[in-house]
């Protein structure tokens, strides 16, 4: 094993650390002394964390929608550092424009990454928790967890059903010892949604619903973008708790829309409430 003094320093599981987010965290993590298998498809970036980190981070390639590859990750991350605690998964992209636009191809390539990819690496990771009894898994969300605007049909659909399954495997492990807690920032100063977005839109129709959501995806108003190492601090400081939220906003902007999404549908329960309750 790498530097068996170690052994007592946290194990972080990353996908998705060729820049960005989980770059941003695994840094983090390397910088308060816990060790990081830091996993990608392209392994510049975490070969450079290896380097700098020696003994403590480990550069592994993995491209989630292999169950197989993330089988192996998953071997080798235990095979260097004994054990796995936080399992963060990251790794993803977007699909942006009018869900009738979208082709079948892009959603399926969109819920391969970011739904199957999640499950691909949880089936991977979670044996070892189980077995430790312990362990904190993180999902990367965002605002599109709890709803959508126009546009954002597909990548709200993938991250609704992750969080979907994120609610019943938490309530199947929690008895293990395993916790599970979705991150849920608005923009982040990587422009991940503004890189994936096309500059024609498939249906004229959409023009006036779809185009201001694109306009504003490619530039969001600063209060609606968090940094990502004051986001990598922020959950560096959850996984500390014993007892970690299942939702954590992040950003007041992203707090604002999330706390409007939830307040409508109490709204909608309130005032249907009398046609609700005809039916018992």
């Amino acid at each position: 094993m790498i530097h068996d003094e170690l052994e007592n320093s946290r194990v972080w599981f990353i996908t998705g650390t060729s820049g960005g987010m989980g770059y941003a965290l695994a840094k983090a993590a390397l910088q308060q002394g816990d060790r990081v298998a830091a996993t990608a498809r392209n392994s510049i970036l975490p070969k450079e964390l290896a380097t700098r980190f020696p003994g403590c981070a480990l550069a592994i390639e993995l491209d989630v929608r292999e169950e197989a590859t993330a089988d192996r990750a998953a071997e080798q991350a235990v095979e260097a550092f004994g054990r796995i605690d936080i399992v963060f998964n990251n790794a993803g992209f977007a699909t942006v424009g009018s869900a009738e636009g979208t082709t079948d191809k892009q959603v399926r390539e969109m819920f391969d990454t970011g739904f199957f990819g999640v499950l691909n690496v949880l089936r991977a990771t979670l044996p070892v928790l189980r077995q430790q009894r312990s362990g904190h898994v993180l999902q990367m969300s965002s605002i599109f967890g709890h709803m959508s605007f126009p546009a954002t049909g597909v990548i709200a659909a993938a991250k609704q059903s992750v969080g979907a399954i994120t609610q019943a495997m938490a309530q199947e492990l929690g008895p293990m010892g395993i916790k599970f807690t979705q991150i849920e920032p608005g923009g982040l100063n990587t422009q991940f949604l503004a890189k994936w977005i096309s500059s024609e839109n498939e249906y004229p129709d959409y023009d006036t619903a779809v185009g201001p959501v694109l306009q504003l995806l490619r530039n969001l108003p600063d209060e609606a973008v968090a940094d990502i190492d004051r986001v990598a601090a922020a959950i560096l400081e959850v996984v500390a708790v014993d007892d970690p939220p299942m939702h954590l906003a992040l950003g007041s902007w992203a707090e604002r829309i999330i706390r409007k999404e939830l307040t409508d549908r109490l709204a909608d329960l309130d005032s249907w409430a009398a046609l609700t309750r005809s039916v018992d």
